[in-house]
């Protein structure tokens, strides 16, 4: 799945940097301000809810949106209430995650 994704925003002119895991992002020290994640909800090791909710906690403007094959109503919600942009179901549709990349992209060049 990651690679399919990173195939298709590629193909769509995005920058895009992969991680196999929270803990390799993590470690990479990435620069977040303004950066859009794509997220499944559930992961080996930190979830990306947790992941979330860490880079909030740690003061980091970035924007979540969540594709996962796991979902519930709960993680739904508590992806929207911490500020997810969007949040589909695998498969997912290409353009209406393309949009949702170009809305959040929209609103960090309001925010600059």
């Amino acid at each position: 799945m990651r690679i399919a994704l990173e195939r298709l925003l590629i193909s769509a002119g995005i920058h895009v940097r992969t991680f196999a895991s929270t803990r390799h992002f993590l470690e990479a020290k990435v620069p977040l301000d303004g950066a859009c994640i794509i997220s499944d909800v559930k992961m080996h090791g930190m979830t990306g809810l947790e992941l979330q909710r860490k880079l909030r906690a740690d003061g980091a403007r970035v924007f979540f949106i969540f594709v996962t094959a796991y979902d519930t109503d709960e993680a739904r919600s508590e992806a929207k209430q911490a500020g997810a942009i969007a949040y589909f179901r695998k498969p997912v549709d290409d353009m209406a995650l393309l949009d949702a990349i170009e809305w959040a992209s929209s609103r960090m060049e309001k925010k600059a």
